[in-house]
């Protein structure tokens, strides 16, 4: 999304013009994934994933607010609580310890972070280290999950592939930080009702989507749906986000998000 139709979304959402699909009270889960140091780095790079540390402040400084409201506290993922806010983080990338995790535990604010174990074996600096991640998972109200051992689109391979990806990712993460492994997200979001057999059947109890959407009872826990959190979402941002009123954008996504399914 280029800076021009971010605007415009933002123009719509602030102005509340989709109110007929606001859904304030249900429970949110925010997707984020790098965090950079400064804002300048965070705008011109055009992985609108990456958010800059002072935005990301901002952020936490405002669930950590709103967590002492039974509506917007933030709880694990795993936690079957209505009306809250969960926390979570694809990729695993480095700056999820060094910027994000001091920020979220100063703040006792618990949260998921979900690795592709082949980046951490890449040696490639952007990613956790395997000590790093060793230390990030002992961390107060940290929970590691699993994104594919290589970051696949699980929708396009074979079922002993599908096996082969979902059971090592979690077969390594386990041995490596000796928890026990039962939530991932999908890779790129790609998945369907064959990867959700087997990501049950290795062992998976909750799953993450990159699907625009609420958590709301009825939702299968291995089709978790997700907020996007994009590089130029400030404090009043996440809050309308968190109200629902950029939840017209999911509507619009849903036909595209139905053919990864």
């Amino acid at each position: 999304m280029n800076i021009m139709k971010y605007r415009a979304a933002q123009a719509i959402s602030t102005a509340n013009l989709v109110s007929k699909f606001n859904k304030q009270n249900l429970r949110r889960v925010l997707m984020y994934h790098s965090v950079v140091k400064n804002i300048e780095s965070a705008f011109q790079k055009s992985d609108i994933y990456s958010i800059s540390e002072t935005y990301f402040t901002s952020h936490v400084e405002y669930l950590a607010r709103q967590s002492d409201s039974v509506d917007r506290k933030v709880v694990a993922l795993e936690d079957s609580s209505s009306s809250c806010v969960s926390v979570t983080f694809d990729d695993g990338y480095k700056d999820t310890l060094t910027i994000a995790a001091p920020l979220l535990c100063k703040n006792n604010l618990p949260f998921h972070v979900f690795v592709t174990p082949v980046n951490v074996i890449s040696g490639d600096n952007r990613y956790l280290s395997e000590a790093e991640l060793v230390t990030l998972s002992k961390l107060p109200g940290v929970t590691i999950g699993a994104h594919g051992f290589s970051h696949q689109h699980l929708n396009t391979l074979q079922a002993t592939e599908i096996t082969d990806e979902l059971k090592s990712s979690k077969d390594w993460l386990e041995n490596l930080t000796q928890r026990n492994i039962t939530t991932m997200s999908y890779p790129h979001g790609a998945f369907n009702s064959q990867v959700q057999e087997i990501a049950a059947s290795v062992g998976y109890l909750y799953a993450a989507t990159s699907s625009w959407g609420c958590y709301q009872v009825g939702v299968k826990p291995l089709e978790i749906p997700r907020i996007d959190v994009w590089n130029l979402d400030n404090q009043t941002t996440l809050k309308q986000k968190l109200n629902g009123q950029w939840d017209w954008i999911g509507k619009l996504l849903s036909p595209l998000q139905a053919t990864i399914k």
